[in-house]
């Protein structure tokens, strides 16, 4: 029975966190999309010119920077291990500044906590993968202290990953603006109205994105200790 409570008041977690978090679905599909802007950021240099130029603004240059000409590439990431910049397939749309800042600010973040989180990440998804097996082959038989460690490791998981992405994708806008500003005034190819009404965009999509990333980190946190702990009772029943 404390089992089904515990189930119950991780769902509730979830629903309440929804609706506190805010989180808007239909407008973040909407998101991201418009040809105006794409057409202006077009006229911008190449995402590995542009990568290069933010870099030796944030005084560091030592970056390695790869890019996707795979079309189905749509995902940008800093690698800390390998100190590397991969840039996505997104020259088409208006966005790739600010997504090219916010990987940029990641190579600037503690490499301590950055390579931390990496190695933690994967111990944290490996402890969770082996947790199931061990449990299903009837090794792992005490469900609370299980419960009680992965709590523990999805909750530090979440702190540190939610930190790292929400300074970076709280600060991107700002250096993006930074860069295109700087970029117009030696080529004019919009006007400081123009930019600003990009960078109120990526203010609007960091408005929904933020809350929601976070907001998802949890749900992924919190349905990896409802799985185990299911996993857990219905391997004890038996």
């Amino acid at each position: 029975m404390e089992y089904i409570i515990i189930l119950v008041v991780l769902i509730l977690i979830l629903i309440v966190g929804y609706f506190i978090f805010n989180i808007k679905m239909k407008e973040m599909k909407k998101a991201g999309y418009n040809k105006k802007l794409d057409e202006l950021t077009y006229k911008l240099p190449e995402n590995k010119e542009i990568c290069k130029t933010i870099l030796e603004k944030l005084n560091n240059t030592k970056v390695t920077i790869k890019e996707s000409n795979d079309k189905d590439v749509k995902s940008s990431l800093y690698i800390a291990i390998s100190d590397t910049i991969f840039i996505a397939n997104i020259k088409d749309t208006y966005t790739r500044i600010q997504t090219i800042a916010h990987e940029c600010l990641h190579s600037v973040q503690s490499k301590k906590l950055l390579i931390f989180n990496f190695i933690y990440s994967n111990i944290y998804l490996f402890y969770f993968a082996l947790s199931i097996i061990l449990t299903i082959l009837g090794i792992f038989k005490d469900i609370k202290l299980q419960i009680i460690i992965l709590s523990l490791l999805s909750f530090f998981y979440y702190v540190i990953r939610s930190f790292l992405e929400t300074d970076a994708m709280t600060k991107a806008p700002y250096l993006a603006k930074e860069y295109m500003l700087d970029y117009i005034e030696k080529n004019p190819i919009c006007t400081k109205k123009e930019v600003e009404e990009i960078v109120e965009e990526y203010n609007r999509i960091n408005h929904l994105g933020i809350p929601a990333y976070n907001y998802i980190l949890m749900v992924n946190c919190i349905v990896k200790i409802m799985i185990d702990m299911i996993v857990a009772v219905v391997r004890n029943l038996f």
